[in-house]
């Protein structure tokens, strides 16, 4: 499921009729307008981010829409700095040097495009607890996909860390995912021009790909929510524990920036929440909707709750290469023939295009990442 499939769907959730005692059926009421921010800013360069999504009714069908050209900003709640993030692809980024130190404190400030502001409460950054060993390791049935009564192959990778005593603590994962793209763009029935798909006249197939003109990276996300409270292990070495999963999507071979997290106990209730919403575990029996506020309101309408949250988190790194070439299992994303633009009297507008830039985004780099081997 995508991350905005995701987003829908608890956006649907959310608004079901909670607290029935007989098992029925579940009815959803989709509602527009609503806002969902998802925001970190971490201890680590290069990943820190905001998103910023609107359920809307689009041509009749029910989505979740990126909010593009709005105002967005982390302020240091204690010095009063403030740093401007910028628009890439679909999400909101800050200077690639930007990093937020223990025992700061930053909030979130957005203005989106129609003036509606939103703004957090102040976040604290918590001490780093360090991963002592990351492995990743091949599952042949890594998850089960009901539509298609089949198990797929994937990787998960485990982590040890020492938990520190004396104090509740709690963690949070994500990854970033870098893997070979060969192909940047693709258009149906159209050619790629000055930095968009358009429509052509002409004998057109189906598709045509144009080629990645330097290195380029996809970078694929987590796809569900990974925590863990020390609880039952305080002040104790928790090993090879299962904390990501990757689906494999194609046999390329990937390098796989690791987070670790530290969360405050608000920020941990909060993805508890969002976890038992997003594994379809909670049902009828889930915490009221109002779990998920999360921190963010809006400044001028008391009214107006935003879902979603801006969590400021010490982040633990590392980095680990997967090489996925021998792996017999079938992909369960294989890539398509390759179809080009003919480059020879070409019945398509000029220039005849094949190769195209690898556009800096969230989801894709041309920066090589750290770890990975040729």
């Amino acid at each position: 499921m995508s991350r905005n499939q995701c987003l829908l769907a608890l956006i649907l959730l959310l608004f079901s009729l909670l607290g029935c005692v007989d098992p029925v059926e579940p009815e959803f009421e989709f509602r527009e307008g609503l806002v969902f921010v998802e925001g970190f800013a971490s201890t680590t360069p290069g990943t820190s981010y905001v998103i910023i999504n609107k359920s809307e009714i689009q041509f009749g069908v029910r989505a979740v829409v990126f909010q593009s050209g709005a105002m967005v900003s982390f302020k240091n709640s204690d010095t009063g700095e403030t740093v401007d993030l910028f628009e890439s692809g679909e999400s909101y980024v800050p200077p690639d040097d930007f990093e937020v130190t223990s025992g700061e404190r930053w909030e979130l400030a957005i203005t989106l495009i129609d003036g509606t502001q939103y703004q957090s409460t102040p976040e604290v950054v918590l001490n780093e607890i360090p991963i002592v060993e990351a492995v990743a390791n091949y599952d042949s049935e890594l998850r089960f996909n009901e539509g298609e009564g089949s198990f797929e192959p994937g990787h998960t990778i485990a982590v040890t860390f020492d938990d520190p005593g004396g104090q509740e603590n709690f963690y949070y994962w994500t990854y970033r995912a870098f893997e070979n793209l060969v192909v940047c763009e693709s258009c149906s029935g159209s050619v790629f021009r000055d930095g968009a798909c358009i429509p052509t006249t002409g004998f057109t197939p189906e598709y045509y790909n144009y080629l990645c003109e330097t290195d380029c990276w996809r970078i694929r996300f987590p796809e569900n929510v990974n925590i863990f409270s020390d609880e039952f292990s305080d002040g104790g070495t928790t090993r090879n524990l299962d904390v990501a999963s990757l689906p494999l999507y194609t046999k390329e071979n990937i390098s796989v920036e690791l987070q670790q997290f530290s969360l405050t106990p608000a920020a941990y209730q909060y993805y508890k929440v969002l976890k038992d919403i997003v594994d379809n575990n909670g049902g009828f029996n889930a915490p009221p909707p109002a779990a998920l506020v999360g921190n963010m309101s809006n400044v001028n309408d008391s009214e107006d709750f935003v879902l979603g949250r801006f969590t400021a988190v010490a982040s633990s790194t590392v980095s680990i290469f997967i090489d996925r070439m021998g792996i017999p299992a079938e992909a369960i994303a294989p890539r398509l023939p390759l179809s080009l633009e003919p480059t020879l009297n070409s019945p398509h507008p000029p220039p005849p295009t094949n190769f195209v830039p690898c556009t800096e985004t969230r989801f894709r780099t041309a920066i090589a990442p750290e770890g990975w081997m040729e």
